[in-house]
């Protein structure tokens, strides 16, 4: 199979397009006796935030990638723990192409050429846009700048260099290690390193601002928030992909139906590997 046929659309998923530069470890320093309950503090109260468990969202994806300059408008449905649904469409909003996943198995499929493809997501298809560091259930954590709390074992907190904030390390059960920064105000996440066995920098997630919207939780209304801009580098990529959230219509994604996708009967399906 062409890989220029899947490039663009790699692209325009964002997180199908990890591939780059070593990027430096952060600068740090070892925290003061005097903030050492502050920095547990932050990162408690980080965990303990409630957090989006799906969203549904208009968002604009810039790429700067294996030389390609672009940019698409879509829209991204995401219910945890995998479950993803990606559709985008041209500027005068004619549907592209539109991808679900439910973490083991994705179906794509492509409007302009009228052929639709199927697979699993441990697929050496797939794998040559998501690393194997990337698994399915920690693309909603790492696009909406939290971590799964049931993942985290104990970490190590420093003092950013420049004053930013405080850094958290630890190693998750894939030999990954991840390094986060917190500001210690907000207790926002500002940036989310990945680096792999042999100490490259897998990923690089850098987070600005946030959207939000009072959602229902069990009938009780709560504020819930996400990133306005996440920009994604490192050694997964090769170059730099924006993702830039432009309307969130809510937190709250009911049933299972919206993640299947059965192509129209006059395309072609292709089952890949």
């Amino acid at each position: 199979m062409a890989h220029g046929r899947f490039c663009w659309w790699a692209a325009a998923l964002c997180f199908l397009v990890l591939a780059g530069c070593a990027g430096k470890l952060p600068q740090t320093r070892s925290i003061p006796e005097s903030e050492v309950q502050q920095a547990q503090r932050v990162w408690d109260d980080f965990l303990r935030h409630e957090q989006p468990t799906a969203i549904d969202a208009d968002f604009r994806l810039r790429w700067d990638v294996l030389g390609s300059k672009g940019g698409i408008d879509g829209v991204l449905q995401m219910k945890q723990p995998a479950l993803l649904r990606f559709a985008a469409n041209d500027p005068l909003g004619r549907s592209l192409i539109l991808a679900v996943s439910d973490g083991q198995t994705f179906t794509f499929v492509d409007n302009r050429e009228g052929r639709a493809y199927r697979g699993k997501t441990d697929a050496a298809f797939w794998r040559r846009y998501v690393p194997k560091s990337v698994q399915a259930a920690d693309l909603f954590y790492y696009l909406g700048g939290g971590v799964d709390p049931n993942q985290v074992p104990r970490v190590q907190s420093s003092v950013d260099a420049t004053s930013r904030g405080y850094w958290y390390k630890w190693r998750d059960n894939q030999a990954i290690g991840h390094h986060v920064l917190l500001d210690n105000r907000t207790g926002m996440m500002q940036r989310h390193l990945l680096i792999d066995r042999s100490g490259k920098q897998v990923l690089d997630l850098q987070y600005r601002g946030s959207v939000g919207t009072v959602n229902s939780v069990a009938g009780e209304a709560k504020q819930l928030s996400w990133p306005q801009v996440v920009i994604i580098s490192g050694e997964a990529v090769s170059g730099e992909v924006e993702v830039r959230a432009e309307k969130i219509y809510g937190f709250a994604i009911r049933g299972a139906a919206l993640f299947r996708l059965t192509p129209p009967p006059h395309f072609s399906l292709e089952e890949v590997d």
